[in-house]
């Protein structure tokens, strides 16, 4: 028996609900691009189709029909559950410190809803590279911080790995044989860019940096404009990005840790449950 993900169920039930997949990526604070592929992903699992789509509509179908009534029933015995176990809403403050790739698509579900839950609940975000968010946590500034650990470190628990994958843009293509490997980096320190520069000094590949910056949206934006090539790990690919397949060397895996505080509310205690079963799931 395969298993029904909540996050594709709760984009499947948004979507059915507005009859849009713009709309309910609005409602879910995730992007466009997620909601279509939670869909995808839903119909892949149940081997049917579940909405009847044209140009401006979107309607259950016949088997989405059905998989909604019972979509609605579970996730509503899971926020029952959650308020049964964990007694009645929670409050105050919780600081999370954030990559930017997760806060702004991947986690972003499972905060909202985790804020649905909890509307007296204060959740503010920081995100930024996770060197500044390590930083933050020891200077008290965050409760919790869900980031990429440094080299050598042993900060946080490992909640999720995944291999970092060279990547170009999928519409622009760089010459081939092109003598200097161009590079869309991250400012020191950066893990990306520690294993870019390691992994290319490794075979002597010729390479430069052409563009540097601390935000991920400025990093994609030069990497889809041709101006040269990055490292994400596979969740973060976005659209108009492609894993490159030339000979390049391997860049390993990178682990996600949770780290925090050694007191925490019962609030933040919540959330870190939330963000390690949202990173699982991913």
């Amino acid at each position: 028996m395969r298993p029904l993900p909540t996050e594709l169920l709760r984009s499947f039930v948004v979507v059915a609900r507005t009859g849009s997949f713009t709309v309910a990526s609005e409602h879910l604070c995730l992007s466009q691009s997620t909601v279509s592929q939670h869909v995808r992903r839903l119909e892949e699992l149940v081997g049917l189709p579940l909405f009847e789509r044209d140009t401006r509509n979107v309607r259950l179908s016949r088997n989405g029909d059905t998989l909604h009534g019972y979509a609605l029933r579970i996730l509503d015995l899971m926020d029952e559950a959650m308020t049964s176990v964990c007694g009645p809403s929670l409050n105050g403050t919780v600081r999370v410190g954030l990559p930017e790739d997760f806060a702004s698509s991947r986690l972003a579900g499972a905060l909202a809803a985790f804020v649905q839950r909890n509307p007296e609940v204060e959740l503010v975000i920081t995100t930024g590279l996770s060197s500044e968010l390590f930083r933050g946590l020891s200077e008290g500034r965050h409760d919790l911080v869900f980031a990429k650990r440094l080299s050598g470190s042993r900060r946080g628990y490992v909640v999720r790995t995944e291999p970092l994958c060279w990547c170009g843009s999928a519409s622009r293509p760089r010459p081939v044989g092109e003598a200097m490997l161009p590079l869309a980096v991250h400012p020191e320190p950066s893990i990306s860019r520690e294993r870019i520069l390691d992994a290319l000094k490794s075979v002597g590949r010729p390479h430069r940096i052409a563009v540097v910056s601390s935000s991920v949206l400025v990093i994609h934006a030069a990497i889809m404009a041709g101006l040269g090539v990055g490292a994400f790990t596979g969740y973060a690919i976005p659209e108009g990005m492609a894993r490159l397949d030339e000979d390049l060397p391997d860049l390993g895996v990178m682990e996600y840790v949770i780290d925090r505080q050694p007191a925490l509310t019962d609030a933040a205690e919540a959330l870190e449950r939330v963000l390690v079963d949202a990173a699982r799931e991913l």
